[in-house]
This record gives C-alpha cells, sequence and structure tokens, in this order.
C-alpha cells in the first residue's frame, strides 16, 4: 500500500535539501530507475541503471548469500579498510548501470557486479554492513562522520 507523501516528503529532503542517504540491498535498488524482480517496476530514478537478475552459472547459487571481497574506489565511505575486504551478501539481482561514475564498490559474482554506488549525498550497498561485523561497522561509522 502506498503512503501518501513519503516518497515526495524523501525527494524533498534527499534531493532538494540534500540530506545524506544510506540505502542497503534492496534499499539500494530501490535508487534505480527500474527493476525487472517480480515483473519490470519503477525506481526512484535517483541513480542511473536498472535492477536484473544475477546471471546463472553452474558452480555460483542463486539467491547469492555469504561473503565476497569488494573492491572498491578511494572515499571517505571506505577509508581505513583494506581492499579486497569481505562484507556480506543476500541477493538474487544486482544493480546495473553505464554510468560508471556511480559505481563505488564492485565484488566477482561471478562475473564483476556493482556493490555499492554513490551520487552526491546519495550512498547505497548491496552487501549488509549491519551483517559484515567490523567491516560493516567501519561503513555504518564513516557514513555518520560523512553526514556530519
Amino acid at each position: 500500500k502506498k503512503i501518501d507523501g513519503l516518497f515526495e516528503s524523501m525527494e524533498e529532503l534527499v534531493l532538494n535539501k540534500k540530506k545524506c542517504f544510506l540505502g542497503i540491498c534492496v534499499g539500494m535498488q530501490l535508487l534505480a530507475d527500474s527493476s525487472e524482480e517480480f515483473g519490470d517496476h519503477a525506481g526512484f530514478g535517483w541513480i542511473p541503471g536498472s535492477i536484473v537478475k544475477l546471471p546463472q552459472h553452474q558452480s555460483f547459487k542463486i539467491p547469492h548469500m555469504g561473503w565476497n571481497e569488494v573492491e572498491f574506489d578511494q572515499h571517505k565511505l571506505f577509508s581505513s579498510l583494506n581492499q579486497k575486504t569481505d562484507f556480506y551478501f543476500v541477493h538474487s539481482f544486482y544493480f546495473k548501470t553505464n554510468q560508471t561514475g556511480h559505481i563505488l564498490a564492485t565484488t566477482n559474482y561471478p562475473n564483476k557486479i556493482t556493490a555499492a554506488v554513490i551520487k552526491d549525498n546519495i550512498f547505497g550497498t548491496q552487501f549488509h554492513p549491519e551483517k559484515s561485523h567490523e567491516n560493516g561497522q567501519n561503513i555504518i561509522q564513516n557514513f555518520i562522520n560523512w553526514v556530519l
């Protein structure tokens, strides 16, 4: 059920007033223009791209559940973390975009896929920082520091 005014309030705060936003997993996927999960659906359209199903591969199960190494661009949100740090993932779809400037981090499953996106004050992770122990705590602390 749609909650009247919620999306408009979020747009006002995030897009117009530039409040920082963190989307985790499905929260990141909502940032895209569209999603093909359970049919074709519109997303928020805050970061160009679409949500598509992970490619089938005989050695990789879907949904992707578990720890994966993440490679990232230099950014405050990944400060104090080493390249190829492990984060916990649970997903069957991923954020596909041609706007490489919005891809902040990637992982391989089995091919390179988006692990984190960024655009101005908007940050999203496909992985779950809240389930990623100390590495995830660092991401959350870095986000809080980024906001302040």
